[in-house]
């Protein structure tokens, strides 16, 4: 297991308090980016040192913030990806087409109705392409016992699940199943679809004060284990 962040998320989206996604001018957008790009910063140290311990290999690990200005609930994302350069325009293009990757981001407050107002938050991906899927079924099962072990005996994180507009697969129990499901279902949508773009595999969590600040904690950890796990397959 990876080393604990000992991070407070709700201190992390304390200044995102009072902006609501509705109530947004073009001069609170900036904003609000700027300060998502902070937040995930602060975010960006910890989750290398614990990604260090993938050892040398962690050098070409490369993270970085990539605005969205367009997308006013969540204005960029933190991506963590092996750095092999696949495209010779931008990072960008390597960090969303990288076969495996760890992305991060803070989504705002939106309001249901008057009376209802949903809270800012985090929310979390290991996205796996097509060889990043084949590097998961090949790691050791012990890989997924253990993070599944270092669970037991707490509440499971709710909402922890693979993104399928039309089937429910949550990540635990039984994670490496769970991963084996989500592989098989992305080749058979991909095949239905007779697409060349692969359909990915997203294991997904959502955090917000909602929920108990442990399982942040807890499924963070879990997704950079994996993350550092299948980086190290890729060596082999």
């Amino acid at each position: 297991m990876t080393t604990p962040l000992m991070l407070d998320p709700n201190a992390l989206l304390k200044p995102l308090d009072g902006y609501i996604v509705e109530d947004l001018s073009n001069a609170d957008i900036a904003t609000t980016g700027t300060i998502a790009a902070s937040i995930l910063g602060d975010l960006a140290a910890p989750v290398l040192k614990m990604l260090s311990v993938a050892g040398d290999s962690a050098n070409d690990i490369s993270v970085e913030f990539f605005p969205d200005p367009d997308d006013e609930s969540t204005p960029g994302t933190l991506i963590f990806w092996p750095a092999t350069r696949t495209s010779k325009n931008s990072t960008r293009d390597d960090a969303f087409n990288a076969e495996y990757a760890l992305r991060l981001a803070v989504f705002l407050s939106e309001r249901e109705d008057e009376d209802v107002i949903y809270p800012a938050g985090f929310s979390m991906v290991l996205k796996l392409n097509e060889s990043g899927c084949e590097l998961v079924k090949n790691l050791p099962p012990a890989v997924f016992e253990r993070l599944e072990f270092q669970m037991k005996g707490n509440s499971l994180p709710s909402g922890f699940e693979f993104l399928d507009d039309s089937e429910h697969i949550p990540v635990i129990p039984n994670m490496r199943r769970q991963f084996l499901k989500a592989i098989t279902r992305a080749h058979s949508v991909t095949a239905k679809k007779r697409s060349k773009e692969f359909d990915a595999v997203m294991a997904h969590y959502i955090w917000d004060n909602t929920e108990p600040k442990p399982h942040f904690e807890a499924v963070l950890s879990t997704l950079a284990t994996l993350f550092v796990a299948i980086h190290h397959q890729s060596k082999l």
